[in-house]
């Protein structure tokens, strides 16, 4: 090795130490591990400082109240640590076991107002935002962070819904938003009061959205607050948003939500041309036009394969390009269904092996699906040897779309060690 070498070259291999959020789902304990290694690298020499310490600082995550109280100290008030706060882009509160961080969470809003102009990515995890200090309008607070363009909320706790309105609506540069169990007390008349406002573009830049909402974790009449408000906030003149997941774990047949639901669909489906859904929803997929790449997740999906046909010719785009089911082989899915829905007997749920495959075949082979560039199967498989008995089942009973070369793949996951198989059929 040279007994020196040029900074510049010093400062790429530095800046090599980095994750990509859209390509590792893991993406929160791969940044931890990348801050040890960029902290190590700070202590290599001094010409490693100072691009070490600037990509240290492009990620920070908060657990608990002394990691806040540390960094306060230790950069807040340093002369000469606050200089890196500029570089911080992304941040995650994540309450940990000690569930100490909810008091710390609401004054960050007030001791980093203005010092972290670089701040693209907020992470919100697992927080209780019931507390009345340091004021209540707390939520207002965070229309001091408008750079903020990536938003996560997920299992987070409420005073009451105008308070996740008001905080959502402080941020008008979102282009992502996702939305996970967000829960906080009815109240009555609450769908009227809060959720009927006059229809206004709140994120004109929104271009991803998702919603997940668990029916054990939130009452379905919050879920109908939530999507109410939703839709009238994503405003008039049509919304932005291309790419929406969303999953609602079994909506009613009938009924206010049900309603509710179909009339998000249609306000976004003018304009997404990428879709995540969970099936066993039923959401009308002939509002989406613009569709060209669905997702869909059988979990909890009761039938046979003839059922995800004759929802599939609900579609109407003439677009689409690419189509992917996550599923389970049946071996899986009977030991790791009943676990996901804490018990609940979901024997009959429908499963990769299930020999009605053969009608998915033949939907496929028609219209609106004739410029079909990709069918996708991600099965969750369990037995190491299944994975030629599975492509063996594709063969024999998806005959068309195995003939409409590199148009087939099945991608096999074995259990809990991750392993990924992906061959062409």
């Amino acid at each position: 090795m040279p007994a020196y070498i040029p900074p510049e070259i010093i400062d790429d291999i530095i800046s090599a130490v980095s994750v990509d959020r859209d390509r590792y789902p893991g993406y929160y304990t791969l940044a931890k591990m990348c801050a040890h290694t960029l902290a190590m690298c700070a202590l290599v020499c001094r010409a490693w400082l100072p691009r070490s310490r600037a990509r240290l600082f492009e990620v920070i995550c908060i657990r608990n109240q002394h990691s806040y109280d540390m960094l306060v100290e230790r950069v807040v008030w340093s002369e000469t640590m606050s200089k890196y706060l500029p570089s911080v882009n992304s941040l995650y509160l994540e309450d940990d076991s000690e569930h100490s961080l909810s008091s710390a969470a609401r004054l960050f809003l007030i001791e980093f107002t203005g010092k972290l102009p670089g701040l693209r990515e907020l992470y919100v995890n697992h927080l209780d935002w019931t507390h009345q200090q340091p004021c209540v309008k707390w939520p207002l607070l965070l229309s001091q962070f408008r750079t903020i363009t990536y938003l996560r909320l997920d299992d987070c706790r409420f005073s009451s819904f105008n308070d996740v309105r008001r905080l959502l609506t402080a941020l008008p540069l979102l282009s992502t938003l996702q939305i996970s169990l967000l829960r906080w007390p009815m109240v009555s008349q609450e769908l009227h009061l809060h959720t009927t406002p006059r229809s206004c573009t709140c994120w004109p830049e929104l271009r991803t959205l998702d919603i997940y909402y668990p029916e054990a974790v939130m009452p379905r009449r919050g879920l109908e607050t939530l999507l109410k408000w939703i839709t009238a906030a994503l405003g008039a003149s049509g919304p932005t948003v291309k790419k929406l997941s969303c999953g609602f774990y079994g909506l009613p047949p009938t009924g206010l939500l049900r309603a509710t639901a179909v009339d998000f669909v249609r306000r976004v489906g003018q304009s997404v041309t990428d879709l995540h859904v969970r099936l066993v929803d039923n959401l009308p997929l002939s509002e989406f036009l613009a569709l060209k790449y669905l997702s869909c997740d059988l979990y909890r999906y009761q039938g046979n394969w003839g059922r995800v046909a004759s929802v599939l010719q609900d579609v109407s785009s003439k677009m689409i390009q690419s189509i992917t089911f996550y599923t389970y082989t049946l071996s899986r899915s009977q030991r790791v269904i009943p676990v996901l829905s804490e018990g609940n007997n979901d024997g009959n749920s429908l499963h990769f092996d299930h020999d009605s495959l053969e009608e998915l075949d033949r939907v496929l082979s028609h219209d609106p699906f004739r410029n079909l560039q990709e069918v996708i199967f991600e099965v969750d498989a369990h037995e190491k040897d299944q994975e030629e008995l599975l492509r063996a089942h594709a063969r024999r009973y998806l005959p068309n779309l195995c003939e409409r070369r590199k148009i087939l793949r099945v991608k096999i996951y074995r259990g809990l060690e991750g392993l990924e198989v992906d061959r062409e059929l």
